[in-house]
């Protein structure tokens, strides 16, 4: 490990990029970084992002040992580093080897959000976040760090990380645009509408049927901020409940973000504030009542986008989170808002880890299912673990009902949990249909049996464990 002198926060880093730098550019750690992107997804792309070619090193596609190329490769001159840092997701292929540079290891937690991709030419095994989670064990990362998806952190707690953290936009390039206040009377909506993106491509539809001044493009990042300063909403809509970029690239370039609601283990509500910096939409007939409602009152969006733009540049910025993350490693100081803890299911989840394998079982094919599906119906009978309702409450369009004499008591004492759940007496809930049901062996609803029309079913047996499920096959041995 080089002399590093915490004051300097100047560390020599290595960092590990595997996208695609003219799609989302490698952030900038240090002004002694090495980044290393996998040739096949490097070669001839945004290497303009790089201060210079030295700095960018073409390494292997697939799974590979970061610290044995370091040491064999000809454009690494210093094989000596301060920080390691490796961008990951349940998609990407897996550097190995971190440990072995002896300094700090940070994992960047991506895509973590998505289902699998149905449909698309990537395909992920069942236990897609599970398997994630076992190669970030596997390599024992020093710090995990999220930019998207606060409301996964408690899941990396579980599997026994202690150092977790949500610092949003950390991997962020930003563009930006000079503030316009005389904005047109659109809606801008840029972005792919592809079948990975359901949600969206449903309401984008939706909205070109009626008589509103919607434009619909894609673009360069570049253009979107043009797009975004010029118009008088712009419209996000997350993938899956994660917070995307695209609601900070509206914001950084003056724009109005119209955006979905999402749930409050996402950290949204405190950071975006809906009312004071954004507007969010929880359905299509919302998201409509909201676009015409600001299309005659223009000044009250105008007023919450340069409010919002103005908080960007002095507290939001990207420069901002990555000094929270030096701060946080070479100095051990970090605001309690942006660590794991903060979230209010986070110690629920760390002392049911013993839970652990049925949970992201389960949790895996309902996020997958949400994904795809503009609501779910999820039925938990009253013997089931509360943690795993806990667990489903951060899927914003998730109804999550309860058999009656479920423990409610056990789950964390916050209105936003309490508001989330529904109570249905034994004798009502076969009467329902339901999207998932989630049900332990011994339970009153089982003898109920084919009475239940459910599209998807757990049961559970007396140790928790899961005992029949038409969602998942099990883990090869």
């Amino acid at each position: 490990m080089g002399d590093l002198k915490a004051e300097t926060l100047e560390p020599r880093v290595l960092l590990s990029w595997p996208i695609p730098p003219d799609y989302i550019p490698p952030p900038i750690f240090s002004s002694r970084q090495v980044t290393l992107c996998p040739e096949e997804i490097a070669k001839g792309l945004g290497f303009s992002y790089i201060t210079t070619s030295e700095d960018l090193v073409e390494s292997p596609l697939g799974d590979y040992d970061i610290y044995e190329f370091a040491q064999e490769s000809n454009r690494i001159k210093d094989k000596d580093f301060d920080l390691v840092i490796v961008w990951s997701s349940v998609f990407s292929s897996r550097v190995l080897g971190t440990k072995k540079f002896g300094c700090p290891t940070v994992l960047l937690a991506g895509d973590t959000h998505h289902g699998r991709l149905l449909g698309s030419s990537i395909q992920l095994t069942e236990h897609y976040l599970s398997n994630f989670l076992s190669y970030c064990r596997q390599e024992d990362f020093d710090y995990v760090v999220t930019p998207h998806n606060r409301h996964h952190l408690h899941w990396f707690a579980a599997t026994g990380f202690k150092n977790v953290a949500w610092l949003p936009l950390i991997s962020m390039r930003t563009i930006a645009h000079e503030w316009i206040e005389n904005k047109e009377k659109k809606v801008a909506f840029l972005g792919h509408l592809s079948p990975i993106h359901p949600r969206r491509c449903f309401l984008v539809g939706a909205l070109k049927q009626l008589e509103l001044p919607l434009v619909v493009k894609q673009g360069s990042r570049e253009e979107a901020a043009h797009l975004f300063a010029h118009s008088l909403i712009s419209l996000n809509c997350s993938l899956n409940g994660d917070i995307n970029f695209r609601n900070f690239e509206i914001i950084s370039a003056g724009g109005f973000l119209l955006t979905d609601r999402l749930s409050f283990a996402s950290g949204f509500d405190e950071y975006l504030v809906p009312g004071l910096y954004c507007d969010v939409y929880s359905s299509l007939s919302e998201l409509i009542e909201k676009i015409k409602f600001y299309l005659e009152n223009h000044e009250l969006a105008i007023e919450m986008a340069k409010r919002a733009h103005e908080k960007f540049f002095s507290e939001w910025h990207p420069k901002y989170r990555v000094a929270n993350l030096m701060d946080w490693v070479f100095k051990g100081e970090l605001p309690d808002f942006y660590k794991g803890r903060s979230e209010i299911r986070f110690f629920m989840s760390t002392s049911h880890s013993d839970l652990i394998d049925t949970r992201l079982a389960i949790y895996e094919q309902v996020q997958d299912l949400h994904q795809f599906q503009e609501q779910l119906k999820v039925l938990v009978s009253q013997s089931c673990p509360p943690v795993i309702v806990a667990d489903l409450l951060d899927l914003p369009r998730l109804q999550l009902y309860v058999e009656s004499g479920f423990a409610i008591s056990d789950l964390p004492n916050d209105e936003r949990i309490l508001a989330r759940i529904q109570v249905m007496d034994s004798d009502c809930c076969f009467k329902e249909k339901w999207d998932v049901l989630i049900i332990k062996r011994n339970d009153q609803l089982t003898s109920y049996g084919s009475a239940f029309i459910s599209k998807f079913v757990f049961i559970l047996g007396n140790k928790n464990e899961i005992v029949f499920s038409n969602m998942i096959k099990p883990r090869s041995t």
